[in-house]
């Protein structure tokens, strides 16, 4: 089922229609920019082609060139043989490049080659391969961190989507349509007044449109287990009042109580020990601060902690290797 997000007025099936036109969709994480990338396309001339979807901050720099553009047989040690990129993959649909802010600096110029010439050439070859296909870019980063011909050429035609705390109307609906999903998913019949749903626009929403559904899972599955235990779980299960205004302040206390009492402290300098180790052991403090504060979402961890994604990744390696 397709809920549709508020994005500054833009209308997304106009735009959808005009399928020459590349997007680039801005917002918070968990504001939907998946979902709406998917929903462009299928409401677009391009819906019966492929929908290919790229986390850019999930690829190494290594590799990116590869995934994205595919690469020839001996391009590098372990091509053993020819590998078509996600560009080739998604001809005559749709390539979402999600996380583009992730993307370094030699990469972002390459893109742009390959965005303007609408032609790839994989790694190791010297054949240029036309492709067809529309590109929508998304990320949460401020835009500064483009290189700045790349900039222009992607937010020609941009999408903002709002927080869920600037879309408060949204929230009943959004979470009626995950309550329906979560009883397809558990084959269980839950329902839900819309005057008790209500209840749910009073909270912040930090994590927007993720968090919302990822409660609405936690409080469907405790009616779920309360209705098992009582022996009826064949009958309608009613999300009362109680069940999402107990499970909404221990989300939200939880959550406060962490920003305001963080775990970290300065450690304690002893005579002899180098600067270097001094400044590892408070870089490891704050990095498992930030982590326990966003509960583990390394991306909203690393956007606090003012590092790329990557970055905080490979810091993370560096403080398990230690």
């Amino acid at each position: 089922m397709l809920y549709t997000f508020q994005s500054n007025h833009v209308n997304i099936e106009q735009l959808a229609r005009f399928d020459f036109l590349d997007l680039c969709l801005l917002g918070e994480t968990g504001t939907g920019k998946t979902h709406t990338a998917k929903e462009i396309h299928d409401l677009s001339p391009r819906r019966k082609g492929p929908f290919i979807a790229v986390n850019c901050a999930e690829l190494a720099g290594s590799i990116i060139e590869s995934e994205l553009f595919g690469h020839e047989k001996g391009a590098f040690t372990g091509a053993i043989a020819s590998k078509e990129g996600k560009f080739e993959a998604a001809a005559g649909g749709t390539l979402f490049l999600d996380e583009i802010g992730e993307l370094d600096g030699s990469t972002q110029a390459k893109l742009l080659k390959v965005v303007e010439e609408k032609t790839i050439t994989r790694v190791g070859g010297n054949r240029p391969r036309k492709i067809d296909v529309r590109i929508i870019y998304a990320t949460h980063r401020d835009l500064s961190v483009f290189r700045e011909d790349f900039r222009y050429r992607i937010t020609a035609h941009v999408i903002e989507l709002s927080p869920l705390r600037e879309r408060t109307k949204e929230i009943v609906p959004l979470a009626q349509v995950f309550i329906k999903d979560f009883g397809a998913k558990s084959r269980a019949t839950i329902i839900a007044e819309k005057k008790v749903l209500r209840i749910l626009e009073k909270a912040p929403w930090f994590g927007n449109v993720r968090e919302l559904r990822s409660f609405i899972d936690e409080v469907c599955l405790e009616a779920l287990l309360d209705a098992d235990d009582r022996g009826n779980r064949l009958l309608p299960i009613d999300l009362t009042k109680d069940i999402i205004d107990r499970r909404l302040e221990t989300s939200f206390r939880n959550e406060s109580n962490s920003l305001e009492k963080p775990n970290g402290h300065i450690p304690a300098y002893i005579s002899g020990d180098r600067m270097e180790d001094y400044l590892e052991l408070i870089e490891t403090d704050l990095v498992k601060n930030a982590l326990a504060v966003h509960n583990n979402n390394r991306t909203r961890a690393a956007k606090d902690l003012g590092i790329s994604r990557s970055g905080l990744i490979k810091k993370l390696k560096r403080i398990s290797f230690h």
